[in-house]
């Protein structure tokens, strides 16, 4: 009897060990089991962290890119840039000049006939006319491209000669384009525009005005003359010549006047003997409605208003 209680003893013990290992051991396995799917988890978490560090990383340099340029390759033959945006000249060259575009250099060539401009503000187009800028130093040109109308692709070409001074050429892309000076002005190839044939050098200012100055007496007393001297023209009342010294420009009155040589200004044209009899009526006629025009306002000035609004 007593055998048998400690026999039972012994199992109970035994029991409660191993029944609690086993559920232990299950408990365990599924910890286990659950700490390997957190594992999963997190593992995938910590990929997607990863993804997502390199996508930040990669906007990073995105934004770096924008804010800090990386350095670009540099065009030996262009030369190197100090600023992102900028042109300057290349040395000795008018019409070849370096942009920097981005900090990358690209040499570039004006169209022939155009001259590089350093001064101009970068988002301008560059090359201009000669009369625009003019190189002094930097005097190097590309070979011309002539064609059948220019001696160049771009620029202002005199026409005629040193008695028909007026004329000029404007050419665009090889194209040339036919202009007239103002009546009076001749065109300056110094300048490349439309001057006083005085001042132009190869024009023959008296030629070209079909003019001449008349020679005006020196006194002994007060030496040469002082002041401008004003000549009405022969054939055109209204046309006059103004002499300084002694060579003529050309100007005219407009309208109904005309030039009187007693006043050196321009009137009516009524008023002088040498213009035709049309420009003598015309003249009249529009003196006689501004009279008219004149005392009408008067008389309309001088009403009340009650009168001026019983008239209207």
């Amino acid at each position: 009897m007593k055998a048998f209680v400690i026999f039972a003893c012994v199992c109970a013990v035994a029991h409660a060990q191993f029944g609690s290992f086993g559920q232990n051991t299950q408990r365990s396995g599924q910890n286990t089991q659950r700490s390997g799917q957190n594992r999963n988890q997190q593992s995938a978490f910590g990929s997607q962290q990863s993804a997502f560090g390199n996508q930040q990383s990669a906007f990073g340099n995105q934004q770096n890119s924008y804010s800090q340029p990386q350095p670009q390759p540099k065009i030996q033959s262009a030369g190197s840039c100090k600023e992102l945006n900028e042109r300057y000249p290349v040395p000795g060259s008018c019409d070849r000049y370096i942009e920097c575009i981005n900090g990358t250099a690209e040499e570039k060539l004006c169209p022939d006939g155009l001259r590089f401009n350093p001064n101009l503000n970068f988002n301008v187009y560059p090359c201009q006319y000669p009369n625009d800028y003019q190189c002094l130093e930097r005097s190097s040109l590309q070979p011309p491209q002539p064609t059948a109308d220019c001696p160049n692709q771009f620029g202002y070409f005199k026409l005629g000669d040193a008695r028909n001074c007026s004329y000029f050429r404007n050419c665009v892309n090889g194209v040339g384009y036919d202009f007239t000076c103002p009546d009076g002005l001749a065109f300056s190839s110094e300048t490349y525009r439309c001057d006083w044939p005085d001042e132009v050098a190869d024009c023959d200012a008296e030629a070209f005005l079909g003019f001449r100055c008349p020679e005006v007496p020196i006194s002994r007393e007060l030496g040469p003359p002082a002041g401008y001297r004003f000549y009405r023209s022969d054939t055109n009342c209204q046309k006059y010549f103004l002499c300084i010294e002694g060579r003529p420009r050309a100007l005219a009155c407009g309208g109904d006047t005309a030039f009187d040589e007693l006043t050196s200004s321009c009137v009516a044209a009524d008023e002088v003997e040498a213009c035709p009899v049309e420009l003598k009526t015309s003249a009249a006629r529009a003196r006689k409605e501004a009279k008219e025009n004149l005392a009408l306002e008067l008389s309309l000035n001088s009403l009340t208003p009650q009168q001026k609004r019983r008239n209207y």
